[in-house]
């Protein structure tokens, strides 16, 4: 028999399934959001995933994708095995008592997903989803831009920042691509 109760505000479902005498209950709840700029550094935990010795991974899943592994080992081995093109320098598993630790250092918006991990017993078990949301920041990309386009961002963010820091705003002249020169104000600041 399978029941499925719904709560609208919690999106929290609850199913039961009745097998024989035996009944597993099993609570699936909204995934956890963890958002983030680009450069940042961010860990991922698994709670209580550890309840013996076995095989532990954490998977990325995009949109409705296929979730991919992107590292797995033996919970009792210090060896980690990365999978599918991820990079050990750039997302590390580490375990700790019951737990599963995933360590991304300078995420980038390709690192936005749903990542969870899982443990191997006589199936995969899956548990601890969470949403991992990069904002990207278009002043960590500087040095992929032409010197035009450097000279041009960077002199709106040094005007921003005063603007920000004095409460006020500043129209600048669009000149300041053409010349290279610092651009001229017009107007006061508000």
């Amino acid at each position: 028999m399978l029941v499925k109760n719904t709560f609208f505000h919690n999106s929290f479902l609850t199913f039961v399934l009745s097998l024989s005498d035996l009944t597993h209950v099993f609570s699936v709840s909204p995934p956890h959001l963890v958002v983030v700029r680009s450069g940042e550094n961010v860990t991922l935990q698994c709670i209580n995933v550890l309840k013996k010795v076995g095989h532990v991974g954490w998977f990325k899943q995009v949109n409705s994708s296929e979730p991919l592994c992107i590292t797995s080992m033996w919970s009792s081995l210090p060896t980690v095995h990365h999978q599918n093109g991820f990079q050990g320098n750039h997302m590390k598993m580490l375990i700790t008592n019951r737990s599963t630790l995933l360590r991304i250092t300078e995420v980038d918006v390709a690192d936005s997903g749903l990542y969870f991990c899982g443990m191997l017993d006589n199936y995969f078990i899956f548990t601890n989803a969470t949403v991992l949301k990069v904002q990207g920041n278009i002043f960590n990309k500087l040095s992929a831009m032409t010197p035009n386009a450097q000279t041009f961002i960077l002199a709106i963010r040094y005007h921003f920042d005063l603007c920000w820091r004095y409460n006020t705003i500043v129209l600048q002249d669009s000149n300041i691509l053409n010349t290279g020169m610092e651009p001229n104000s017009y107007g006061a600041c508000y």
